[in-house]
């Protein structure tokens, strides 16, 4: 457990902005790492509140499921994309500026979005939506970098993911119920609400974690120097593909699962929600089973392996289950829970170890990481979508496709940390 007498590696003064927060959490504390997913849990929010409207903006604009499908897509992009420019000005500007900016620019955004009076409208704000909400996770993963090794940052990184993967599990139950009492536009809404507050607990609660003399001169040369210094350095490359092919399958899921389970298996809207949140879960059990056998004492390394395997069990069973009939729902989503499950215990590892090898460049590794696993999913769900529709077995196939993949360069990022070792 942590708490105010948790030691961190930067000394408290150099921390510590001028004026401090009026409310300041103690870094390293189980309340700093709760703020901080909650700050983070923008996005899921963004993008689980609007999965049971996707069906209704197609009906609505009169467009294809695909077309519908790109206001998930398109929020990721403009994520994925601001996060190589947001990572950077942190490591330039600090931790509190830039992450205050894009939640006041995710909440603007939110109310465009709400009033958005045609899909061209709405998907171009869904862009700015992205951009905005881009700050939180990349900031929020660089302050644990700036204050804890790489096996500690692990472990906090596990229990943010248990944290944030409440907001999945609740959010398209809410987005359901507001759809049906009052239209999507009251989604967009409850979003700008959510960026607000989320605005006044980072002003009032988080402390600078980025000591002025550790900032980074922000220049345009500067910018590729760092991304080029992420690329180059030895050990960052694996664990960062990792990541990336456990979200393409991630997010096929999440893409994909409203066509697929009411389409394909004729799950009613009210009902959505209850069958997404058993993923969620599994996703949050498994980050709070991997930051246990951290402290237990296994590597990040190791728990790349087991995840994978967990993963790969999860693969090859939903492409099973998919094509046996008599197992219905089932045979999608048991197969699914278990792939979850392994996305938990793996995802944080990654991250963990992807960042550990430059320490002086946080912001802009953690802005690489997100940024390259975004797109990774990004493009696996609207691909799942176009391709498949709600065809379940299509999905099953890209799923087992990544998960193999994950296997593939977790086993070959343990051989390589053994040959350093």
């Amino acid at each position: 457990m942590w708490g105010p007498d948790r030691v961190t590696l930067a000394p408290r003064a150099a921390m510590m902005p001028r004026m401090p927060p009026r409310f300041a959490t103690v870094v390293g504390s189980m309340r700093w790492i709760i703020s901080l997913a909650g700050l983070t849990a923008v996005v899921a929010l963004s993008i689980d509140m609007s999965l049971p409207a996707q069906p209704t903006l197609a009906r609505t604009f009169g467009v294809s499921s695909e077309t519908a499908q790109l206001t998930l897509s398109l929020f990721l992009i403009g994520f994925a994309l601001a996060q190589l420019v947001v990572g950077y000005l942190s490591d330039a500007w600090g931790r509190r500026r830039v992450i205050l900016g894009g939640l006041a620019m995710f909440s603007v955004a939110s109310i465009a979005c709400a009033a958005s009076p045609s899909i061209e409208v709405l998907l171009a704000c869904r862009v700015l939506q992205g951009v905005g909400a881009a700050a939180a996770p990349v900031v929020a993963r660089a302050m644990v970098r700036d204050t804890q090794p790489a096996a500690q940052a692990a472990r906090l990184l596990s229990t943010m993911l248990a944290a944030l993967a409440i907001a999945p599990m609740i959010a398209p139950v809410f987005g359901g119920w507001l759809l049906h009492i009052a239209g999507w536009r009251s989604i967009f809404a409850a979003l700008a609400v959510t960026g607000t507050i989320m605005f006044a607990l980072a002003h009032l609660t988080l402390v600078e974690t980025l000591a002025v003399e550790r900032r980074q001169p922000a220049s345009p040369r500067g910018l590729v120097r760092s991304y080029a210094r992420f690329f180059t350095t030895r050990g960052t490359r694996l664990p960062m593909l990792v990541s990336c092919a456990v979200f393409a399958g991630q997010f096929a899921y999440i893409a994909d699962s409203p066509f697929v389970l009411m389409g394909g298996y004729g799950v009613s809207p009210d009902s959505f929600g209850f069958y997404f949140a058993m993923t969620a879960l599994a996703l949050m059990l498994g980050s709070l089973a991997g930051g246990r056998m951290l402290r237990a004492g296994r590597s990040p390394g190791a728990m790349l392996v087991l995840g994978a395997w967990l993963l790969v069990t999860g693969g090859v069973l939903v492409v099973i289950g998919t094509r046996t009939e008599a197992l219905g729902i089932a045979g999608f989503l048991i197969p699914m829970i278990i792939y979850f499950f392994g996305a938990g215990l793996t995802s944080p590892s990654a991250t963990a170890l992807a960042l550990e090898p430059v320490p002086q460049i946080a912001g802009t590794a953690s802005a690489v990481m997100g940024c390259a696993t975004v797109i990774s999913g990004a493009l696996a769900g609207y691909e799942t979508t176009r391709i498949g529709g709600s065809s379940p077995t299509t999905f099953a196939a890209v799923v087992l496709v990544m998960a193999v993949l994950v296997l593939g360069f977790a086993s070959a990022a343990a051989v390589l940390r053994r040959r350093a070792a």
